[in-house]
């Protein structure tokens, strides 16, 4: 496979791992939003399964953008195993192809999405997903998995550090910011209602922030315009005073999460994401400006714009507790120092 090294140590590290691959031996798996890093991962991690594993997968990668599909995936769209379906997953999906699978992470995720298209944002959780349930069902698909998040907990309700599975808290429904966990939760509802009334078997998974090879940088989110500065050798500017918490988890780890819960896993939902990447702003902006001495980057702090502080949480909202996919097996293992010098050589590559 023609992809670049880093990337090709993550696909050895995923599929060395204790996953029930074989499941997938000989199926049609699609997965939306595939020009995302998630998805485009899901999608090289299948691919090099049947270059490794002689699996017979057949991807179906469904896109919006071509264009944007054909930058990222360049000669791999050349393969037979290896599809395009250009459309808006708000339209119903029309495809004479099988699906025996289908990872569902087509959404848009940035805060100034939020704010600038509050409706794009609902219609692609909820009529997005309608329509891949329903073309699940019509297709008799063995497994659906939707990509949700940390955001679907809202405010704690008894101020805890982190939400398990069980754990609910307040979410305002009349702030536009809402659009996305809101809409979030309507999904899950869904995949639950689909389960139920259709036997369709469906599985969520609640993930925080992702970072690695293939993210977006320079896109108004933390992590991302960070990567942007520490790239361009510029000094790190923190919009805020730092005190805000992430939650961190190399794109490698999260992917072997992700398939462990679809392929290992038997319960409906599962929190994904590493006790390895929990850090401050302010932590994160020191270690990044550190781990490149030789440029002498400096943090700095700039007051954010009101656009900006519009797509910002109003409220603080717990942390993921991956207790039980610990206990079920999965086990991340990238430090955020592994993981933040793998993705900058990769950009600066």
């Amino acid at each position: 496979m023609e992809l670049h090294p880093i990337i090709l140590e993550d696909l050895k590290e995923i599929t060395n791992e204790n996953i029930q691959f074989e499941k997938l031996k000989d199926s049609t798996v699609l997965i939306t939003g595939v020009n995302g890093m998630i998805a485009s991962y899901i999608t090289y991690t299948l691919l090099y399964l049947n270059e490794t594993k002689n699996l017979h997968i057949k991807v179906l990668g469904l896109a919006r953008n071509e264009e944007k599909a054909r930058k990222r995936f360049g000669s791999l769209l050349d393969r037979e195993d290896f599809d395009l379906l250009i459309q808006d997953i708000t339209e119903p999906i029309e495809t004479e192809e099988k699906a025996d699978f289908i990872i569902h992470a087509a959404s848009q995720t940035g805060p100034g999405q939020f704010t600038k298209d509050p409706v794009g944002t609902i219609a692609a959780n909820t009529t997005g997903t309608k329509n891949l349930l329903d073309f699940a069902v019509s297709k008799k698909s063995k497994g659906v998995l939707f990509l949700s998040t940390r955001e679907i907990y809202g405010k704690s309700l008894t101020g805890q550090d982190f939400a398990t599975e069980d754990d609910y808290g307040a979410i305002d429904p009349t702030l536009v910011r809402s659009c996305y966990p809101e809409s979030k939760r309507m999904s899950e509802t869904m995949c639950a209602a689909y389960k139920q009334q259709y036997d369709l078997n469906t599985k969520v998974i609640r993930i925080a922030h992702t970072y690695g090879p293939g993210m977006l940088i320079g896109d108004g989110r933390v992590v991302g315009d960070f990567l942007n500065n520490v790239i361009h050798s510029e000094d790190i500017v923190m919009n805020s005073d730092g005190s805000g918490i992430l939650g961190l988890t190399y794109i490698s780890d999260l992917i072997a999460g992700l398939f462990l819960s679809l392929l290992n896993f038997d319960e409906f939902v599962y929190n994904v994401s590493s006790d390895k990447g929990i850090v401050t702003v302010k932590e994160l902006a020191n270690l990044l400006a550190g781990l490149y001495p030789e440029k002498g980057i400096k943090t700095v702090f700039k007051e954010a714009s009101a656009e900006v502080k519009a797509g910002y949480l109003a409220h603080k909202i717990p942390l993921l507790s991956s207790k039980k996919a610990m206990e079920k097996g999965w086990e991340p293992k990238v430090s955020l120092e592994d993981g933040f010098r793998r993705t900058i050589s990769f950009f600066e590559d």
